[in-house]
């Protein structure tokens, strides 16, 4: 029997037949973007088609850890509505029923549901393991009749909670420090739409000294104030407090983005001798970054938010990196290993381990290694050791290949995982001295690697500009008056992609190039692969064929989220991240804001007709906000364009016109939909 019958027939008894010409309510979790962290806040189910409706039975689901259930508040017209968040973690459960039935208009509040955020992301999912899980009856003299609800994903929409993270934040590891003047730059990856920063970093100054000097990013200086000096702290130790805020007194100062890799501050210290960690002190508002309306930004767990430093006049050990490759079954992968801060090394022991059923070992060959080496690949099966030593030490320059490792790749996936459990499975000595070179914690110091077959992405987006709602498809205008590149066109800024994608010729029913990037978390620091495809008039994102899936090498399967760049229109990120295989299935950003991060911040409605949506035309500047300086900077000092490849060419046509600017950029103006 169906699970909501038998939820609610125990007090019904309903029937189990299909009201005549009646469907269910088309039921819809809400995206909800940025709720104050810590903060109760309200999820709207809502529902439309809503017609005499006797019984309900509702289950979703989400993110225990994102959010923490409070209560709910029914509509008004409900008597003994019902709502269960606190049996079952990440699951409410919702049922009425009445000897009566119940109309309400279209996009009525079915029921608010009240959350805490705790930080984070997660889907509002609705339940259906089997037939049944969520369901509407019509009370109709006297009995009650299940309403049609299939296809499922038609009746019940599911929905989104998203919070922008705060900026990867990590101080410097200095190695041989000599004494006197020291810079300590401060870095951040993912740095967007931040209206303040408060920062604790603990050091030893009996190590190094705080000259109460420092250099700001210049952007943020004219942004805002600064306020640094340092602090006792316990146990001996100092801090320095790292303050600021934008200006308060233009309130139309938009908040401030940096590129990845940015110095926010460079902090001025003397250096004495010994060794110091550089430690993020985040008890909370210690360690905080805030937006542009001062909501606090998630930043937990600490450690992928803020990375450590040290500062000493010692050695380190080399950084040893293996990477990530795509294999062809049945033919040889090498794999180069490379080095960086190579300085003076006497001796080598690296253990590598691999599956032997993806990968056979052949050989290795050493191009700069001057000393006598040795290769054990045959005792343990799936290990590699490599063992070097030799009197007079060497040095090599960062990024040198240190030896390259020949397998034959047999098929599937694998991780190449440094082995460094014990204290010479993998460790470097200094010459002369053969002590060993600190190495810790082992992921700073020996990187990983991986191999596996070509992953494909299976998206699907549409752009405004170029849309044309009586084709149901975009234009290839730009293609059939040959004004596409041949070459990627994101070498440029903002994007700055050194991809080497080229075409011999554009294929036929290309609209333009399209960024894509692959991410591990939602922050552009997470950013693990980046391509340049190809976009189909019928919204298909394909390799440089213009069919084929787009395709990325050396990365492993795994849970992603897709971002999708273009160059004049707003771009669109997965609002939870995605499987990538060989046989991703489609991910479709036109079937609405609950596809895309920040909702229909990011989508306009295209085509209410078949309800496509699609990604916004006008930001030329690709700053994620259309503004005054897509008008300024990229369509006034092309108008007249014709033809022509123009950023300025908001409906891409060919021609920088007055249509761009008042069919596109005029009814655009102001939207804005910043990825972190």
């Amino acid at each position: 029997m169906k699970a909501a019958i038998i939820l609610l027939s125990g007090l019904l008894g309903f029937l189990a037949g299909t009201a005549l010409g009646q469907n269910a309510p088309v039921t819809t979790a809400p995206h909800v973007y940025n709720p104050p962290v810590g903060q109760v806040f309200t999820v709207p189910i809502t529902v439309t088609n809503f017609e005499d409706i006797g019984g309900i039975s509702l289950i979703f689901e989400y993110n225990p850890a994102v959010l923490s259930y409070q209560g709910f508040v029914p509509n008004a017209a409900f008597n003994g509505f019902v709502v269960n968040g606190t049996t079952e973690p990440g699951r409410v459960i919702i049922s009425w029923y009445a000897l009566y039935g119940v109309t309400l208009p279209d996009d009525a509040h079915l029921v608010d549901i009240k959350f805490v955020n705790n930080g984070g992301s997660t889907p509002i999912t609705w339940f259906s393991p089997e037939e049944g899980s969520c369901e509407y009856a019509k009370y109709d003299n006297g009995a009650y009749t299940v309403l049609n609800d299939s296809p499922f994903s038609t009746y019940y929409i599911n929905g989104q909670v998203t919070s922008p993270a705060a900026p990867l934040t990590w101080a410097p590891i200095i190695t041989h420090a000599v004494p006197g003047s020291l810079d300590v730059p401060v870095m951040v990856n993912g740095f967007s739409d931040v209206g303040a920063i408060s920062l604790t970093m603990e050091y030893d100054p009996a190590v190094i000294t705080y000259q109460d000097l420092y250099t700001a990013n210049p952007v943020l200086s004219a942004a805002g104030a600064w306020l640094i000096g340092s602090q006792d702290a316990p146990n001996g130790k100092k801090y320095i407090r790292i303050s600021w805020t934008k200006n308060e007194q233009l309130p139309s100062l938009p908040a401030v983005n940096l590129p990845d890799n940015s110095v926010i501050v460079n902090l001025k210290f003397n250096y004495i001798s010994g060794t110091t960690a550089l430690t993020w002190i985040d008890d909370g508002p210690s360690c905080e970054y805030a937006d542009g309306l001062y909501n606090a930004l998630p930043d937990s767990p600490t450690s992928e938010y803020y990375q450590d430093g040290l500062v000493t006049g010692e050695q380190y050990s080399p950084r040893t990196e293996i990477p990530c490759i795509t294999g062809i079954v049945g033919q040889p992968v090498v794999f180069p290993v490379r080095v960086y801060g190579f300085s003076n090394i006497g001796s080598i022991s690296l253990t590598l381990n691999y599956n032997p059923s993806v990968l056979t070992w052949q050989s290795v060959s050493t191009p700069n290694i001057p000393i006598s080496w040795t290769v054990d690949a045959s005792g343990t099966a799936g290990t590699f050791i490599f063992g070097a030593m030799g009197g007079a030490g060497f040095s090599l320059p960062d990024g040198s290949i240190l030896f390259n490792i020949t397998f034959i790749y047999n098929g599937g996936s694998c991780l190449l995982t440094w082995n460094d459990n014990d204290p010479i499975s993998c460790e470097y000595s200094e010459a002369g001295t053969f002590i060993p070179l600190y190495d810790l914690p082992r992921e700073t110091f020996y990187i990983d690697g991986c191999v596996g077959p070509a992953l494909t992405i299976n998206g699907k987006t549409f752009l405004e500009g170029p849309y044309k709602t009586a084709a149901s498809e975009m234009s290839t205008t730009l293609n059939s008056l040959n004004q596409l590149p041949l070459h990627q066109p994101y070498n440029a800024l903002p994007w700055n992609y050194s991809g080497t994608e080229v075409l011999s010729s554009v294929p036929a029913d290309i609209t333009d190039w399209v960024l894509v990037q692959l991410r591990t978390g939602q922050s552009s620091a997470t950013t693990i692969a980046t391509r340049a495809g190809l976009l189909n008039k019928n919204g298909a994102i394909t390799d440089l064929d213009g069919s084929s899936l787009l395709s990325f090498s050396g990365i492993m399967p795994g849970y992603y989220y897709l971002v999708v760049y273009h160059r004049n229109h707003i771009a669109v990120m997965s609002s939870v991240a995605i499987q990538v295989n060989p046989f991703t299935s489609l991910y479709d950003f036109s079937v609405g804001p609950s596809a895309n991060y920040g909702g229909a911040n990011g989508l306009k409605l295209l085509d209410a007709g078949i309800n496509r949506w699609g990604m916004f035309a006008c930001d030329a500047s690709n700053d994620q906000n259309i503004y005054v300086n897509d008008y300024t900077d990229f369509w006034v000092p092309d108008f007249g364009l014709n033809p022509g490849y123009s950023r300025g060419d908001f409906n891409m046509d060919g021609k920088v016109y007055v249509d761009d600017y008042t069919d596109l950029w005029v009814p655009n103006f102001g939207i804005t939909n910043v990825l972190p």
